[in-house]
C-alpha cells in the first residue's frame, strides 16, 4: 500500500484520482468478502465466543481500510485542489499570452503541423480587412491565403502568380517574403517552423521603409540624371576645348608658317650680307641681326611643338633602337658649341637597347644638354647611362653650373619659367619653353623625368626609359655643317617659290656662293625657264606650299620629267610633319624647315652635287 502511496504522488492530478477511486472499489469488494467470511464462519461454528472474536477481527479490519480510505480522499482532495491551480495557472498563462501577441506591433500567426490556423492576433487581421471576419481558428493556410487572392487584397504581382509564389515559399521558408497590399501597404513575412512541425509567422508593417526606399530612388534617378545631364555638358564642353584647342593649333601651324616665310627670308638676307666684307660696326649688327632672328625661330619653333603636343597632334613611333643613335648625333653637334663656350663635353658611349620613340626621346635628352651648356661657364658636361634595378636606362646629363633651388625645380617645367643666373645673359637665356616641353613628351611617351641639383655645384637631369628587346638600325646621322669654301663654286641651281621675298633672300645667298641661280614663282615659269636653259640645273631647290595648292614635291616630279633624268632637290618648308618628310622621301627629296639655316643649307648642297 505504500509502494502504492509513493506511485500515486507520481501521477498527473487525472490520473492519481482514477487510482484512488480503484483502490476505493478495491477496498470496498476486500469489505465484503469479510463479511461474507464472518458470516460462514458463524454458521459454522455458531458458538459466541467465535463471534465474539470475529467481531473484533473484523472491526480492526475495517478500521484500517477506513483509515486507508480516508487518506485516500485525502489525497483526492489534494490532487483535485492540485488540478484547479494548475488550469487556473494555465488560463492566467493563456491570457497573458494572449495578450502579449496583441501588445506587439507586428502581426502574429501561429499554425499548428496541419497547417491549420491556431491563434493570430488583430494585427495580423489587420492586414487582410476584406477578409478578417473568415478568418477563424482551425482554417487552413492554403484555404487563407487563396482567400486573400480571391479578394484582391494584394496589389501585385497577378493574384495567380502571388499565390503560387507564396505557397513555395511557404514550402521552403527560406528568406523573406514581401507582400504589397492593395491599399499601399509593404508587409514583410518571416516565418519558422515550431519543434512540433507547426509554423510561426511575423508580419512587420515595412511602409515607410520602402517609401523611403522610393524617394531615395527617386533621389537617386534625379542625381544620376543631373549627373548625366552635367556630364553631356562636360562632354559638350570638352568636345568644344579639344576643338578650340585644334583651331589653336591650326592657327599656330598657319600663323607659324606665314611668320616663317619673311623669317626664312630676313635670315637668308642676313647671311647674304655675312658672307659679304664689312666695316666692323656693320658686321656687328649683322650678327646681332642674326641672333635676334634666332630667337624668334627658337620661340616660333617651340610654340608650334608645344601646341602640337597640347592638341594631341604628336603621336608616338615606338620601336626599339640603341641609343648610340642618339648620342653620337649630339655629341657632334654640340662639340662646336661646347668649345666655343670652353666647357668639356664628354659624351659616353653606351650600347643599350631602348624602347621609345627616337626622335622624340632626342629632343628631350637634347633639351637636357642645350640647358646643361647654357648654364655652365668654363665647367664640364657629362651625358651618360645608367641600368636601374627594375632593367631600365636612366641617361643622365650632369653639369657643374650654379644648381637650382630646391623650391625652384617645379616651376622649370613650366612655360616661360627660366632662372636667372650670372652666366645667363642675352640669346643665352632662352625662352623659357624647353623643359615645358620636355614635360609634356615624358608624359606622353611615360618616361619620368628626374632633377637632382645643389645650389653651386650642379644639377643632374634624367630621363628612365624602357629596355628595348630587338636592335634595329641607326637612322643616319645629320650631315654635320662644314665650312665648303669652292664646291658649291659655279653650281647650277633653280630656286622655285611663291613668296618674292624668299626668292630675293635665296638669289643673294647662293649667288654669294658663286652657284649660278634662275628663280621662279610657279611650276609653270619653272619649266619655261627649264627649256631655254641650254643644260638642266644641278640642283633644285623648291618650297612645299606654293600658290593654287601646288606642291614642290609634285612640281619637282614635272620638272624631273622635262629633264628625263632625277635632278636632286631640297624642299623647303615650315611643315614639320612626319607625313610631309616621308612624302618627301618617297619623292627623292630632302627636306629644310625654314628658316632655313645657311650653313646646314650649304652642307646639304654640298653633299648632294658633290
Amino acid at each position: 500500500m505504500a509502494g502504492m502511496q509513493t506511485r500515486n504522488w507520481t501521477l498527473d492530478p487525472a490520473d492519481r484520482i482514477a487510482e484512488l477511486e480503484r483502490e476505493n472499489a478495491k477496498l470496498q469488494r476486500i469489505n465484503k468478502v469479510l463479511m461474507d467470511r464472518v458470516e460462514r464462519s458463524m454458521d459454522f461454528q455458531g458458538g459466541a465466543f467465535s463471534l465474539f472474536q470475529t467481531a473484533i477481527v473484523l472491526e480492526q479490519k475495517i478500521r484500517e481500510r477506513t483509515l486507508e480510505l480516508e487518506r485516500a480522499l485525502h489525497k483526492l482532495e489534494d490532487s483535485n485542489r492540485d488540478l484547479a491551480r494548475a488550469k487556473e495557472l494555465a488560463d492566467t498563462m493563456r491570457t497573458r499570452l494572449f495578450e502579449a501577441i496583441e501588445s506587439v506591433n507586428e502581426g502574429f500567426a501561429l499554425f499548428d503541423s496541419a497547417d491549420r490556423l491556431v491563434l493570430c492576433n488583430r494585427k495580423y487581421l489587420s492586414y487582410w480587412p476584406s477578409v478578417a471576419g473568415r478568418i477563424q481558428a482551425g482554417i487552413r493556410f492554403n484555404d487563407l491565403v487563396a482567400m486573400v487572392a480571391a479578394a484582391g487584397a494584394v496589389a501585385e504581382p497577378p493574384p495567380d502568380v502571388w499565390l503560387r509564389e507564396r505557397m513555395e515559399h511557404r514550402h521552403d521558408l527560406k528568406g523573406v517574403f514581401l507582400n504589397r497590399l492593395s491599399d499601399g501597404r509593404w508587409i514583410q513575412v518571416n516565418e519558422r517552423r515550431t519543434r512540433d512541425g507547426g509554423i510561426v509567422g511575423v508580419y512587420t508593417d515595412i511602409t515607410v521603409i520602402k517609401r523611403e526606399e522610393e524617394r531615395r530612388r527617386a533621389s537617386e534617378q534625379a542625381e544620376k540624371s543631373a549627373l548625366m545631364m552635367l556630364n553631356d555638358q562636360l562632354q559638350q564642353a570638352k568636345s568644344q576645348a579639344d576643338q578650340a584647342n585644334l583651331s589653336k593649333t591650326r592657327f599656330i601651324a598657319a600663323a607659324s608658317h606665314d611668320l616663317l616665310q619673311p623669317l626664312n627670308a630676313a635670315r637668308l638676307f642676313v647671311s647674304a650680307l655675312a658672307d659679304l666684307e664689312q666695316p666692323a660696326a656693320n658686321a656687328e649688327l649683322v650678327d646681332n641681326i642674326d641672333l635676334a632672328l634666332a630667337s624668334v625661330e627658337d620661340l616660333l619653333s617651340a610654340l608650334l611643338d608645344i601646341s602640337k603636343l597640347d592638341a594631341g597632334a604628336v603621336t608616338p613611333d615606338v620601336t626599339d633602337f640603341p641609343l648610340r643613335g642618339i648620342l653620337a648625333p649630339l655629341a657632334t653637334e654640340y662639340a662646336a658649341v661646347a668649345a666655343e663656350r670652353g666647357i668639356d663635353l664628354k659624351v659616353v658611349g653606351s650600347g643599350a637597347v631602348v624602347r621609345s620613340d627616337m626622335r622624340l626621346l632626342r629632343r628631350i635628352v637634347q633639351n637636357f644638354l642645350s640647358n646643361a651648356l647654357r648654364y655652365v661657364q668654363g665647367g664640364r658636361v657629362v651625358v651618360g647611362c645608367r641600368r636601374t634595378g627594375d632593367g631600365s636606362i636612366r641617361i643622365e646629363v650632369w653639369d657643374n653650373g650654379p644648381g637650382i633651388p630646391r623650391d625652384k625645380i617645379g616651376e622649370i617645367f613650366q612655360e616661360f619659367r627660366r632662372l636667372d643666373t650670372p652666366v645667363t645673359k642675352g640669346r643665352d637665356r632662352g625662352m623659357g619653353l624647353g623643359l615645358a616641353i620636355v614635360d609634356r613628351v615624358a608624359r606622353m611617351l611615360d618616361h619620368p623625368i628626374t632633377v637632382r641639383s645643389e645650389p653651386g655645384r650642379g644639377s643632374v637631369f634624367a630621363v628612365t626609359v624602357p629596355r628595348g628587346t630587338e636592335r634595329r638600325a641607326v637612322r643616319p646621322a645629320s650631315i654635320a655643317a662644314r665650312p665648303m669654301t669652292n664646291r658649291l663654286a659655279g653650281t647650277s641651281v633653280l630656286v622655285l617659290d611663291n613668296e618674292p621675298a624668299v626668292v630675293a633672300g635665296m638669289e643673294a645667298l647662293l649667288r654669294g656662293w658663286a652657284c649660278d641661280v634662275v628663280s621662279a614663282t610657279n611650276g609653270d615659269e619653272a619649266l619655261a625657264l627649264l627649256s631655254g636653259m641650254p643644260q638642266p640645273p644641278d640642283l633644285l631647290i623648291a618650297d612645299y606650299h606654293l600658290d593654287d595648292g601646288a606642291l614642290g614635291v609634285n612640281e619637282v616630279a614635272r620638272l624631273r620629267a622635262a629633264c628625263g633624268r632625277i635632278l636632286p632637290a631640297v624642299i623647303v618648308t615650315a611643315n614639320r610633319t612626319p607625313e610631309l618628310a616621308d612624302e618627301a622621301k618617297a619623292a627623292g627629296c630632302l627636306v629644310l624647315n625654314k628658316p632655313v639655316k645657311p650653313a646646314q643649307l650649304r652642307a646639304v648642297m654640298s653633299g648632294l652635287v658633290g
